[in-house]
């Protein structure tokens, strides 16, 4: 005997289930038959326990949410000249996003000399990224807007951005060490700036560069690289000295920066480091320093030195070349008693610089140590 029984009934709205049931109930093999319709769709499949009443299950297959609007995001403020990012998102009814989307948009904006995509926007997983460039300062709107499928005309989204002016050089910001010695190279540190003293990173221009120092050594221009440039300068003399740096239109920019200039080191004698005591024929090392008239090292002092002694029976070097203000060089006495070792450059009547160091020579002392007898036991 076989029976068959109806029932309607509306799953709640998070199982997005809604229609008519129907159930029959075969008597002879006890197979319950059921047959769902639905009505709502939902984001993924939802399997529903089985009822204890019947011992049936029931299995829901959702239908993909449809994209009831498009979602517009831009930054509350952009800059004119660069460009801006934007994403627009397909979201249901109910604002969520919905990832199944696809489809493609064309953008449009009030700022008709905005940069725009050249072609439509193409989504993917329900998101669209793109970048446009305002030109003009101000309040401006963007809008996307679907080119097909879009009958009620409700897939279209708008936004809007405060667009502040492109920052423009107003000066440079120049830079040089306190102090410089005549004669040694320094780096002149050049930075392009807007009026709120912000570096323009994009600046890519050029500047004319001069000295109050007229027997400075500099180039006459520099080129920036991201905004900034540097310039190697070397200054001539000794005072308050300052470079200048000229750009922009007709070079009406203009900014200086301003250094003291120190005279440079002058050596004006030779230190000579010589042992005290030497012995005859036993070579010594000798390390010879210019120095300035205060006895400080003259590190820039890279000239020669002749070299001379009061031993004529002494073997060294004819000469020897600084480097780094300093040489060193290997000497043997040759005579007993107290000898005396010149370094002399430039010439040897005046105006040149020497150095003189003696020291004592004597015999080599030979020593002979007698082994003692080892002690028997």
């Amino acid at each position: 005997m076989s029976g068959q029984r109806q029932r309607q009934g509306r799953v709640g709205s998070r199982g997005g289930l809604a229609g008519r049931r129907s159930t029959r109930r075969d008597g002879l093999n006890g197979v319950e038959q059921l047959e769902s319709r639905a009505v709502l769709s939902a984001i993924s499949v939802a399997i529903v326990p089985p009822a204890v009443q019947d011992g049936s299950s029931l299995v829901a297959i959702a239908l993909p949410v449809p994209a009831a609007r498009l979602v517009l995001t831009a930054p509350q403020q952009a800059q004119a000249g660069v460009p801006t990012t934007i994403t627009a998102m397909a979201v249901d009814a109910a604002g969520r996003p919905v990832t199944s989307f696809s489809g493609s948009a064309a953008v449009s904006s009030s700022d008709g000399a905005a940069m725009l995509p050249l072609i439509e926007v193409q989504f993917k997983d329900g998101r669209a990224s793109f970048e446009v460039t305002f030109a003009t300062a101000g309040r401006q709107t963007l809008s996307v807007r679907m080119l097909s499928d879009d009958p009620s005309g409700r897939m279209a989204a708008r936004a809007a951005t405060l667009v502040t002016a492109p920052r423009t050089l107003s000066s440079f910001l120049v830079s040089v060490p306190p102090r410089a010695t005549a004669g040694t190279a320094i780096n002149a540190s050049i930075v392009a700036v807007d009026a709120a003293n912000r570096p323009l990173t994009k600046f890519s221009g050029t500047a004319s560069l001069t000295s109050a120092d007229p027997a400075a050594t500099l180039p006459a221009s520099v080129t920036f690289v991201n905004g900034r440039a540097t310039a190697r300068v070397t200054f001539s003399t000794s005072g308050s000295q300052s470079i200048t740096v000229r750009g922009g239109a007709g070079e009406k920019i203009v900014a200086t920066a301003a250094t003291y200039v120190i005279a440079p080191q002058v050596a004006t004698t030779f230190s000579i480091v010589l042992p005290k005591a030497a012995a005859v024929g036993v070579p010594v090392v000798v390390t010879i320093v210019a120095t300035d008239a205060q006895g400080r090292p003259v590190p820039t002092f890279s000239g020669t030195a002749t070299l001379s002694s009061s031993d004529s029976a002494v073997k060294l070097p004819n000469s020897v070349r600084f480097v780094a203000g300093r040489a060193t060089v290997r000497v043997a006495f040759g005579t007993l008693g107290e000898q005396t070792l010149t370094a002399t450059s430039g010439p040897s009547t005046g105006g040149g610089i020497s150095g003189t160091a003696k020291t004592q020579v004597g015999e080599v002392v030979t020593q002979r140590i007698r082994a003692l007898p080892t002690a028997r036991t």
